[in-house]
């Protein structure tokens, strides 16, 4: 197996370990409002807006492998990470 193959599949597994956090998170997040009925605040739903498209972003990175995903996540994850910073 040569470097360059090696470290795509290094790439493609931590996408794939992403996207089964984002996912974790989502289920999570629908758990606590659909079961327990927990009404999120209003930034609980702003980092709801830039978490569930990721569920969908991270899973067309997957099949087949696109490095580019970057480009569409990263932002949202960001907005998202500083919403939950401020929240």
């Amino acid at each position: 197996m040569s470097q360059s193959d090696k470290a795509a599949d290094m790439n493609w597994t931590l996408l794939f370990l992403c996207w089964l956090l984002v996912s974790a998170s989502v289920t999570g997040s629908l758990f606590f409002s659909y079961v327990l009925e927990f009404e999120p605040c209003v930034l609980c739903w702003y980092q709801r807006i830039c978490l569930f498209p990721l569920v969908l972003i991270l899973a067309t990175g997957l099949f087949p492998f696109d490095k580019s995903v970057v480009k569409y996540s990263l932002p949202l994850a960001i907005a998202g990470g500083l919403t939950a910073f401020y929240h």
